[in-house]
């Protein structure tokens, strides 16, 4: 399914999918049912072929939490060019989501969600101050499978939802290899896991890991 040439909402949400760039068309903040319906079935097709990779049984779909998900990234991206709103309108514009943070709502979201960090990060270079760098941070402790990359206190993260379900667990913990965040790696949670993952090779793939939890020899 193709994108509808006025729904720029799709067109964005797309573009950011297939080249890992923010394409912004105008400060366009209001969307219609239709054109989230679009954005929803578009990123359905995304995680049933991303679900073919992944390990164990994938949680279903979650198009609430995907399209949330989107909203939430494609106002932040016009918010970073457009900004007419007051600091105290910002939580309107960007609220949380108000259901359960399960492993198939985080999935789901994660779709879109995995881009905040960048754009964090190119918030922060245009005015580390920005209130909006706060409310971003604040999503990305809420749903933090999308922040591994990123600089997150690791005490302030609920895993209940994550070591819950085998197939998020197993992403978690390919995602905290990939990013050698070791704070996240020594976690209860995961160090057993990734331990395991690591194997006979851990020394060669992340030296530091299995060094921390290595016993000193005498």
């Amino acid at each position: 399914m193709k994108a509808r040439d006025n729904n720029y909402f799709d067109k964005m949400i797309r573009h950011l999918r297939q080249h890992e760039e923010v394409m912004l068309y105008g400060n366009l903040l209001n969307i219609t049912a239709e054109e989230a319906d679009d954005v929803v079935d578009f990123l359905k097709e995304e995680y049933e072929r991303e679900a073919l990779n992944h390990p164990y049984e994938v949680p279903l779909y979650n198009p609430v939490a995907s399209r949330w998900a989107a909203q939430t990234v494609y106002i932040s991206a016009q918010l970073m060019l457009f900004r007419e709103n007051k600091p105290e309108d910002l939580g309107l514009l960007l609220p949380a989501f108000p259901f359960e943070r399960d492993a198939a709502a985080m999935l789901s979201a994660d779709l879109c969600l995995r881009f905040l960090p960048v754009m964090i990060t190119h918030l922060k270079l245009i005015d580390s101050d920005d209130p909006l760098i706060a409310l971003l941070e604040t999503r990305l402790e809420q749903w933090h499978y999308s922040g591994v990359a990123y600089a997150l206190e690791v005490s302030k993260l609920d895993f209940t939802p994550v070591v819950s379900d085998p197939c998020l667990h197993a992403l978690y913990c390919n995602r905290i290899i990939q990013h050698k965040k070791l704070a996240l790696a020594r976690h209860p949670a995961f160090e057993t896991s990734i331990r395991a993952f690591l194997g006979i090779y851990g020394t060669q793939l992340w030296s530091e890991f299995t060094e921390a939890i290595s016993p000193t020899l005498p």
